[in-house]
């Protein structure tokens, strides 16, 4: 059974879409919306949920909908980028190609190079363009259509590029890491996303230079890609492997450094590359309070289960294993005073993500059981 709530007062946000079977738990929330916060926990999940018919992006959007989940992380990944003549598009505007997303338009300059001149300008017969083939969606209307579709649903989407990312070396793998973080970022403007997360890749170099170089990179992309103009903030995802960019305190750094760089909080990794430092209340009300204060918005999460071994992630798992323990989270989050997404990373996707929902508003609801009950005592 599908249950739509919102708050009662006028202005405030819209708190949660759940789905429960269970009648008695949806009393208890009306009870508890009706007495707490506007502040908003959104739970999603990162791709296309495992119980999809549809592989599509639009298709996504609605699936996680009709999960009750309000957050979707889109993947670009299986993409395929094609440089071919323009011909055949010659007189018309890259968007309003159908069989592709044009992400690039090469145009010869004085000296007869081709150089990239962006999507704004209608396409000439001499011209070459990039065409991204990719499997959830054929071309910026789609884009358009999915980005339109999850606003009405109320489902806060991000994007995420691809995973193996090594944007700090200095070869062919950095420029094609640049790229296809270009590109989501290109993407995620025309699907409204607010953020696009990415990985870094490993070091170059020492760390020191690695900070100095990821620093230069990242302030080249936020300038070109500005939030400004419309594309979505850049979210650098925390390391859970030592070898990897991405502590904390790099974060931290960059983000100082970056006006448009959001660190991006992901609790599997931090307690991986910490040894296991996640296990008390304290710990997550520490590392949330460090990351909240570069958040765009609302504090971007990931969460999954985790095994690590040497301070590396070995691999993420259902949340009911291992030492992370999201019910300690949740002891955290119902005294969190701002807007929070957490997304379902583990290999249950989807069914973890709906559990943590429902773990968190046990939570909240024995809290203010607890509050109901001493302000009777008191009276």
């Amino acid at each position: 059974m599908l249950y739509n709530l919102f708050d009662a007062e006028p202005g405030l946000k819209r708190r949660k879409t759940l789905a429960f079977n269970d009648k008695g738990i949806v009393g208890k929330l009306i009870y508890i919306l009706g007495i707490c916060s506007c502040f908003m926990i959104r739970f999603g999940i990162a791709g296309i949920p495992l119980t999809s018919k549809g592989r599509t992006f639009i298709e996504s959007v609605e699936d996680a909908h009709n999960l009750g989940l309000n957050a979707l992380e889109v993947q670009l990944l299986r993409v395929n980028v094609e440089e071919s003549p323009a011909i055949e598009y010659a007189g018309m505007n890259p968007r309003d190609i159908e069989s592709s997303i044009i992400v690039d338009v090469l145009r010869q300059d004085e000296d007869g190079n081709y150089v990239g001149i962006g999507i704004d300008s209608v396409i000439e017969e001499d011209d070459i363009v990039q065409e991204l083939f990719w499997n959830m969606a054929r071309n910026y209307d789609d884009l358009m259509d999915g980005g339109k579709l999850a606003k009405e649903l109320d489902v806060e989407l991000s994007m995420h590029a691809p995973y193996y990312m090594e944007l700090l070396q200095e070869d062919e793998m950095g420029d094609k890491s640049y790229n296809h973080l270009k590109w989501t970022l290109m993407i995620g403007k025309a699907m409204t996303a607010h953020r696009v997360i990415t990985h870094t890749g490993f070091y170059f170099g020492n760390k020191k230079d690695s900070l100095k170089r990821a620093i230069d990179i990242y302030s080249d992309l936020s300038q070109k890609y500005s939030p400004e103009h419309g594309y979505p903030f850049i979210g650098v995802e925390s390391s859970g492997k030592t070898e990897i960019f991405g502590t904390t305190t790099e974060l931290v750094s960059l983000a100082k450094k970056v006006k448009d760089i959001e660190p991006i909080l992901n609790f599997p990794h931090i307690h991986s590359i910490n040894a296991g430092s996640l296990i008390e209340v304290k710990d997550f009300d520490a590392v949330i309070s460090e990351f909240s204060k570069y958040s765009k918005g609302d504090l971007y999460t990931e969460f999954a289960g985790v095994e690590y071994q040497d301070h590396n992630e070995e691999k993420l798992t259902a949340i009911k294993h291992g030492d992370l323990k999201f019910e300690t989270l949740a002891e955290s989050l119902i005294d969190y005073d701002s807007d929070m997404t957490i997304i379902s990373s583990s290999p249950l996707l989807e069914h973890d993500a709906q559990y943590m929902n429902l773990i968190y508003l046990r939570a909240l609801s024995k809290k203010y059981q607890k509050k109901a009950a001493a302000k009777k005592t008191v009276t």
